[in-house]
């Protein structure tokens, strides 16, 4: 699994929410780091505030720290939960009323692109890299693909929880990523994938069981959230 250790500033563990006790602890041992995060909440209510002035549809929970940058886009609804994090750029884009983009609690999103039509869900503890998902092929693949009547594939995107989406990777429509499942650097991923293992390759397939993980303890992909 060389290739996993290719994700750079997105192989940061994903912060884990901890008691006010704990924090002031942790800001008298380290106030620079103290500062650097008080920055990135600040910044997380400022995108909260200033995507609302834009009328974007976009609501985060608590704890939404943001250390890089959104570029937040279209008509659609896009929801973060408690605890996210931003290291990289990331651009949430949405193409139509009806899309959703939510992500679960304490994920940490570095330079992820998202590209939603309809529905695309991350479960909570996920890591996203500098990744491009997407629940539409945007044309249709057909040979008469420039007809406005030419058929589109569009098909929602679930990733479950605690998964790790690596580097260069590409999740396209109609994916399922299980529970714990890691995706090596360069997967192009295209179908429904299971829990606690780790997917490789173009097109994407198993390549090995997740270490550690039992399929006693796993819990099945997460359903696409419903209004």
């Amino acid at each position: 699994m060389t290739s996993i250790a290719h994700v750079q500033e997105e192989s940061i563990p994903v912060p884990r929410p901890a008691t006010a006790d704990a924090n002031w602890r942790r800001a008298l041992r380290d106030p620079w780091r103290a500062v650097v995060v008080g920055r990135a909440l600040l910044k997380g209510a400022w995108y909260r505030v200033w995507f609302h002035l834009r009328g974007r549809r976009f609501t985060a929970g608590r704890n939404f720290r943001v250390f890089g940058s959104i570029d937040l886009q279209g008509p659609g609804e896009v929801t973060f939960g408690d605890n996210v994090v931003v290291r990289g750029h990331t651009t949430p884009w949405t193409h139509s009323p009806e899309a959703r983009i939510v992500i679960g609690d304490n994920v940490m999103i570095g330079s992820t692109r998202f590209g939603c039509m309809q529905e695309i869900t991350v479960g909570r503890d996920t890591m996203l890299a500098e990744a491009s998902i997407m629940d539409t092929d945007f044309h249709s693949v057909h040979a008469n693909r420039r007809s406005e009547d030419a058929p589109v594939r569009t098909a929602p995107v679930r990733i479950g929880e605690n998964a790790w989406i690596g580097m260069g990777v590409g999740i396209l429509a109609g994916t399922v990523i299980g529970r714990n499942s890691v995706v090596s650097y360069g997967a192009v991923c295209m179908r429904e994938y299971p829990e606690n293992v780790i997917i490789m390759g173009n097109p994407a397939k198993v390549a090995a069981p997740v270490p550690g993980a039992t399929t006693a303890t796993a819990a099945p992909a997460p359903t696409p959230a419903t209004r």
